[in-house]
């Protein structure tokens, strides 16, 4: 639940960045940035996840 409330607000904040730079440059940079972003975000959510269950399966096995 805390890494979910973590992501959630991650994502709160790439929107507000997104917006800053919208208004400070122009919609394409905003936009390209948040692409970017939000997907590194869920790559890093997935590879953390994918590392969770590896070790506990290590741990069940080594039971």
């Amino acid at each position: 639940m805390k890494e979910m409330l973590k992501a959630a607000a991650l994502m709160a904040v790439i929107i507000a960045v997104q917006m800053v730079l919208t208004y400070v440059f122009t919609y394409h940079v905003g936009e390209v940035f948040s692409r970017i972003s939000a997907a590194a975000l869920f790559y890093y959510y997935t590879i953390k996840a994918a590392k969770a269950v590896r070790k506990s399966r290590a741990a069940a096995a080594a039971e």
